[in-house]
């Protein structure tokens, strides 16, 4: 497994936080941006990163605010949600992309949360943006509408939404507690359990329509599920794209028999990224632009 570069980023309201750099072998590359998945430290994609690495991409691996190497938690006194994430922090790391690969390819793509929130950053990228994205890679992941998902899990994203309220008090969402993310910020699970209730997009202080955002990006957009993730379903991932009328979307549901008898799951595939790689990047190199 290579060793990353790191690079700490500064974003524009102080936050300061690191994302990891995989290097290709050729300095053309295609850059590949991947946000992790609810509440998960971006060491946990390395062995991925790696691995798409050794088959020809650059991965960067960002840091959420609130996790790991952020200067950040959430607490009573430190608030944050969606916006934050996508509309201070996903500058700050698309600037630095740009200043590490001057004239690359740049793709968006990430895992779970990460996935959506990519591609809500790819749609609310203005039409002179320094660095124009490419492309989206969704990884077992999907809309977290609970009409997706069946019994009892529609019950458990609803539930999640409650408990969000009910840890106001606290500052912070207990998720380390019960068993789902980690200690997050109120206002990202306020965000997320909109999002489950009404499978829209609407960040709290946001001025972006982003639903309307969605049905206006044009660019080639792949989704990987697994069939034996439960909270990753295929039928998650086809509302998601869904909202993506004008994309040219593809969509793979893996089984047992795509990835050499691995039984892959929503966490399991971070372990065992191999069947992975290479047929990812091919699918980037494939689409790239020009």
């Amino acid at each position: 497994m290579s060793t990353p570069e790191t690079i700490t980023i500064h974003a524009d309201d102080g936050h300061r936080f690191e994302m990891n750099v995989y290097t290709a072998a050729k300095t053309r590359a295609p850059v590949l941006v991947f946000f992790p998945a609810l509440g998960t430290p971006a060491r946990v994609y390395r062995h991925f990163a790696s691995a798409l690495a050794a088959h020809g991409a650059h991965v960067c691996t960002p840091e959420w605010r609130g996790i790991a190497s952020s200067s950040l938690r959430p607490s009573r006194h430190t608030a944050f949600g969606y916006r934050e994430l996508l509309e201070i922090d996903a500058p700050a790391i698309l600037a630095s992309v740009t200043q590490r690969f001057p004239g690359a390819q740049v793709w968006l793509g990430g895992h779970s949360l990460g996935g959506q929130l990519s591609t809500l950053i790819a749609a609310s990228q203005p039409e002179d943006a320094q660095t124009p994205v490419s492309g989206l890679v969704l990884i077992a992941s999907g809309s977290v509408y609970h009409k997706c998902y069946p019994q009892p899990l529609r019950t458990g994203i609803r539930l999640v939404g409650v408990i969000n309220r009910l840890s106001a008090p606290l500052g912070f969402f207990p998720g380390q507690r019960i068993g789902f993310g980690g200690r997050e910020a109120t206002g990202v699970m306020r965000d997320w359990a909109h999002v489950a209730a009404t499978g829209r997009y609407h960040p709290q202080g946001s001025r972006i329509d982003y639903e309307n955002k969605l049905t206006t990006l044009k660019l080639p957009v792949l989704a990987l599920n697994f069939s034996a993730d439960a909270w990753g379903p295929a039928a998650a991932a086809r509302y998601l794209l869904a909202k993506l009328p004008a994309c040219k979307t593809e969509h793979w549901v893996w089984g047992d028999e795509n990835t050499g008898g691995i039984r892959l799951d929503h966490f399991s595939w971070t372990k065992n990224p191999q069947p992975l790689a290479a047929p990812l990047v091919q699918w980037m190199i494939q689409h790239r632009r020009g």
